[in-house]
């Protein structure tokens, strides 16, 4: 098969919706593969190598990484109590963790519910993988590693959506799977994964939802659309938001977004007043659509909370332990609300308790980094660093430092504000705009000194990509062959950088000159 497939198989970056293809245009004589339907294909074997790339050695190291100590012990909990379990640990883990790696959590345990500062959702996907492949390293990470590997393929398939083009949808999906940052997240058991997952998932059903319903007003659809895609983006707003409070920022900016998309596609149709006209039959419903379905899907991610402590609990885990703070109403009686509320009461004083835990962690820690260092990666991360003979050297070091791949953090940049300036369609504004939602609200409570660290810059990574993919289209309508070759050679400088990383990223044992010849930046040691 030729390289002259299409960047651009519909030929259009306006508002109207894009026919999918399934065929790659070949030069002529070279039409062998052109039936298959390479739209889906790509995607799949784009998912197939970052596959590979997470799953290799996913059990190694042989140690609970970074918050692995809380999120991986807390997942079996989840499947021996339905809830979080109390451990026998001081600030290091000891001596819960070595119990728990050794195969005998039940060894670490205290008595009592545990205080967590996240929702439990992302904790039940551990728990999933746990289930089904074993309590050790390979088994409490595998459920990450899955969900990085979706998150390819949704992308990559969202990237095709919005650019037409099956070449440009697969360098999406490749430039996820070649960053650093994503990598590390999917090969630990840790939150930012799931996070990352639904977010994405949600906004590939908000683009799908976008086109069908320009299409169904361009076809004279009735005034009210039923938007089944909507619904779906809520759910996965809900999972997100049921894995870490922090995509309810995204959430209100896409919120925001969709309304606005809503607006324009009445007025294409012909609407005489798109604003009356959507604040009647769009508002409304995308406020079910995305808060009530979304508010739903949290609350029911509590179910193991609020089942602790009652027969259910005894039916299904054959145990009574009530949740942290599940009784708090109880003992905290209302005059004003009726007790069969008390569970709710309860879980919302539990939340508040978390509110003000997380505002005021403002702890110094070597590892903490600020939100205007992390487009540049200035300072990730080191998670895991140990000592290790595998390496033939002395000293010899393994470590994990959660850094991006900067060949695309870095040009992700210049095409941010190339996008914002010259990309005058939709696009530009979901892409940049997502970006600014995943990125600025952390920046109040880096003024009030909060600790935060560089895993907080995953959900930045997709917008990123998209704005890389659409610069590359803009450049292509201009400069073919140009862009074609730039873009090639920027994929496999993507990729050595990512190999030259690699070994920093996944504990590969180094002599500590190799080691210290990875750390290009002052704040990366």
């Amino acid at each position: 098969m030729t390289a002259s497939a299409e960047l651009d198989e519909t030929g259009r970056a306006d508002d109207e919706p894009r026919r999918s293809r399934h065929a790659v245009r070949l030069l002529p004589g070279r039409a062998a593969l052109t039936g298959l339907p390479w739209d889906r294909i790509g995607p799949l074997l784009v998912s197939a190598l970052a596959g590979a790339l997470v799953f290799h050695r996913l059990g190694e190291p042989h140690a609970l990484v970074w918050d692995e100590t809380y999120y991986a012990k807390d997942a079996w909990s989840l499947l021996q109590f339905g809830v979080e379990h109390n451990w026998n640990a001081d600030r290091q883990g000891h001596p819960a963790d070595l119990h728990f790696l050794s195969g005998h959590p039940e060894a670490g345990l205290a008595g009592g519910g545990e205080w967590a500062a996240h929702p439990p959702l992302g904790k039940w996907f551990i728990a999933a993988g746990m289930a089904l492949l074993g309590t050790g390293p390979f088994g409490f990470r595998a459920a990450a590693a899955l969900a990085g590997v979706l998150t390819v393929l949704i992308l990559a398939r969202t990237a095709r959506r919005m650019t037409g083009s099956t070449v440009l949808g697969c360098a999406a999906g490749l430039l996820v799977a070649l960053d650093g940052s994503w990598l590390v997240s999917s090969r630990l058991a840790m939150l930012d994964v799931f996070l990352l997952l639904w977010l994405v998932a949600g906004f590939a059903c908000l683009v799908v939802d976008r086109d069908r319903t320009r299409a169904a007003l361009a076809g004279g659809a009735g005034r009210f659309l039923g938007r089944r895609w909507r619904f779906a983006a809520g759910l996965c707003f809900g999972l997100a938001c049921a894995t870490k409070w922090s995509a309810v920022y995204v959430v209100a900016f896409l919120w925001v977004l969709v309304i606005l998309w809503d607006r324009k596609a009445r007025k294409d149709a012909g609407a005489e007043r798109p604003w009356r006209a959507t604040a009647k039959l769009d508002v409304p419903l995308a406020f079910v659509q995305f808060w009530v379905v979304a508010g739903a899907v949290y609350l029911a991610s509590w179910w193991g909370w609020f089942a602790s402590g009652t027969g259910l609990q005894q039916a299904v885990f054959g145990r009574r332990v009530p949740g942290f703070q599940r009784d708090w109403a109880e003992y905290h009686p209302s005059g004003v609300w009726p007790s069969f509320l008390d569970p709710i009461r309860s879980l919302w004083h539990y939340h508040a308790m978390t509110l003000d835990f997380h505002a005021g962690v403002t702890e110094p820690n070597p590892a903490q980094s600020w939100p205007w260092e992390w487009p540049w990666l200035g300072h990730p991360a080191v998670m895991y660093r140990s000592a290790s003979d595998g390496c033939g050297a002395d000293p010899c070091a393994a470590e994990i430092a959660h850094v991006g791949t900067p060949a695309i953090w870095w040009a992700a940049i210049a095409a941010l504000i190339a996008v914002a300036a010259f990309v005058r369609d939709w696009r530009a504004a979901a892409v940049v705009g997502g970006y600014l939602a995943c990125w600025l609200p952390w920046f109040p409570n880096a003024l009030d000194d909060r600790t935060m660290y560089s895993t907080y810059t995953l959900p930045m990574l997709p917008f990123a990509v998209l704005a890389l993919v659409l610069l590359a289209q803009r450049l292509h309508a201009a400069l073919p062959v140009t862009a074609r070759v730039a873009g090639a050679v920027f994929v496999l400088v993507a990729a050595a950088n990512l190999y030259h990383l690699h070994p920093i990223l996944t504990a590969e044992p180094l002599p500590e000159p190799a080691r210290q010849a990875r750390l290009w930046l002052p704040g990366w040691s």
